[in-house]
């Protein structure tokens, strides 16, 4: 596989990502905000926007081919493929079957919640890519420190 194709996959899984991180937002406004306590979601709130910053630092050092963001990456996706997974093992678990959620008659509901199943198997591929394609991602300066540091440890 080409470094031109693992870079468009990149993107697309980039956007995929992000697309999640935007539907968060609609998802947020009609099950949880509260005109009258505006505040009382902060912790959520900040929480979000702390793994959103995490995200796009890893993205932008990623891009760079910065060792740093190959293993925040690495670190955002593994947590983010869990997460769904024990999502979605729970629904089984629980009897509601596989990607029940989709199943929500609330169209925006249906929408988030199928953005996010299509995350779980995005985060589980670009995770996979990023651990079986690991010299992709790393400039040679970068790759070398990796080299002598794996030598080393």
């Amino acid at each position: 596989m080409g470094s031109k194709t693992i870079r468009i996959q990149g993107i697309i899984l980039f956007l995929l990502i992000l697309a999640n991180f935007i539907a968060q937002i609609p998802y947020y406004l009609h099950l949880y905000y509260n005109p009258h306590n505006p505040f009382a979601q902060a912790k959520g709130i900040l929480l979000m926007l702390f793994v959103f910053a995490v995200f796009l630092l890893a993205s932008v050092l990623l891009l760079k081919r910065k060792a740093l963001g190959y293993w925040l990456m690495v670190i955002f996706l593994a947590v983010e493929f869990l997460f769904y997974l024990w999502n979605t093992i729970g629904e089984v678990l629980h009897g509601y079957g596989f990607f029940f959620h989709l199943n929500n008659p609330n169209l925006l509901l249906k929408v988030v919640f199928a953005i996010g199943y299509v995350n779980l198997f995005a985060s589980g591929y670009f995770l996979a890519l990023l651990l079986l394609k690991r010299g992709h991602f790393f400039d040679p300066q970068e790759s070398e420190k990796w080299k002598i540091h794996e030598r080393t440890s």
